[in-house]
């Protein structure tokens, strides 16, 4: 991953408590500081249901994932690659604001 082509630099100010807590739950959960303060900003300036845009969030990254594996770009007959089927499949899962607790009428 090529940082300075997907990301921006960005200065802010944290208290030294918060850099400490910062550190601390970086190096317990192995998820690098700069990733948390990302995931942050996204939960704070997303709008409507944060449970609904972290599930999104999930089912975006499962399908980057796919994507990024070299075997499921195998295509079939049809022209599609093993990635692409996958990603289709997934996509039906997106939750629409409101309906976290929506069923697809499957019991």
């Amino acid at each position: 991953m090529t940082f300075t082509s997907t990301y921006k630099p960005f200065m802010t100010y944290l208290t030294p408590k918060d850099i400490v807590r910062l550190k601390k739950f970086s190096k317990a959960h192995k998820i690098p500081m700069t990733q948390i303060v990302r995931e942050a900003i996204d939960a704070r300036l997303s709008s409507g249901n944060q449970y609904t845009s972290g599930f999104n969030n999930g089912l975006t990254k499962s399908i980057e994932i796919v994507n990024g594996i070299d075997a499921a770009q195998m295509r079939f007959p049809s022209g599609m690659s093993f990635a692409e089927l996958v990603e289709q499949e997934v996509s039906k899962s997106v939750m629409r604001e409101g309906a976290e607790h929506e069923t697809d009428g499957q019991s």
